[in-house]
């Protein structure tokens, strides 16, 4: 018995409830749904019903509603001028498995030091920030840590950030150039502003803290500090809306990690078993 077997297998039997619904997969084809365009000719090709649309004004692709449907005909692979539908092989499966790894690490880092980020940066700014005119409270605590505590939180969480998001956007620069070039901005508002707030957040971050070890204007730096706060309350909103959406992604592929583990674990038994009985 091989890997890929004991994989399909296993996830082929794990369909049951909304988190664990295969909609980028069927046994014969496989949905990239960063390279779908909506151009929705695979639908009008597909006679048996296996593939819907999500047709949001932000955020539209196709998905399969009805993987047990799909025949292997292969019309959808043979009309999808982007390649974001493909015949499914053990080799991209694999090589799918390992990025997707990659990628929910890189997501998982974005959500641990987003939400430290987030939180500390508004405790920041309604605790010691608002109401208090210039004069900060800074020995103050708020679950044992004072002002500079939190500063200190806050700056290691952004910099964390920083490193994760632009490792994220160097894994999907592709997505990005075809985005643009291809004018699909629209369809991928929500990402884009996504992207362009945090980098203005970034910005209106750091400068002060170059002002202040610069020894510059104090003013010029407190002006920064309420900008890159009021962009921060709507960054935050982008990036729970963000994190909702890629959910779904985020528990199916810490299944299939999972699943892939136990896999290796009960091959090495198999093949321990059979070296023993060997002898």
């Amino acid at each position: 018995m091989n890997y890929w077997g004991i994989l399909l297998k296993k996830r082929y039997a794990m369909r049951q409830g909304f988190f664990k619904q295969e909609h980028t997969n069927t046994a014969f084809v496989v949905l990239d749904t960063r390279n779908c365009e909506a151009c929705w000719k695979c639908l009008d090709v597909c006679t048996n019903d296996v593939i819907g649309r999500i047709n949001l004004l932000w955020h539209k692709h196709v998905r399969f509603i009805n993987g047990s449907a799909c025949t292997g005909c292969m019309k959808c692979v043979k009309i999808c001028a982007t390649g974001a539908i493909s015949k499914r092989s053990k080799e991209k499966e694999v090589l799918l498995l390992g990025k997707n790894i990659n990628r929910f690490i890189i997501y998982l880092g974005l959500f641990i030091f987003g939400i430290a980020t987030v939180f500390s940066g508004m405790l920041i700014q309604v605790k010691y920030h608002m109401g208090n005119h210039g004069n900060i409270a800074i020995n103050d605590y708020v679950f044992g840590i004072n002002y500079q505590g939190w500063s200190a939180i806050h700056k290691i969480s952004i910099v964390a950030l920083i490193v994760f998001m632009i490792y994220h956007v160097y894994q999907h620069w592709k997505w990005y150039k075809v985005v643009i070039t291809k004018k699909l901005i629209a369809k991928n508002q929500q990402a884009l502003i996504l992207s362009l707030l945090f980098v203005l957040v970034a910005i209106t971050g750091l400068i002060p803290w170059f002002i202040d070890l610069l020894k510059g204007d104090e003013m010029l730096r407190k002006v920064f500090i309420e900008i890159h706060d009021k962009l921060a309350i709507i960054l935050s909103v982008y990036f729970i809306l963000h994190i909702i959406k890629r959910l779904k992604w985020l528990f199916t592929t810490f299944e299939k990690m999972i699943i892939k583990h136990s896999t290796q674990q009960q091959l090495y038994a198999m093949r321990v078993s059979e070296i023993h009985e060997g002898f």
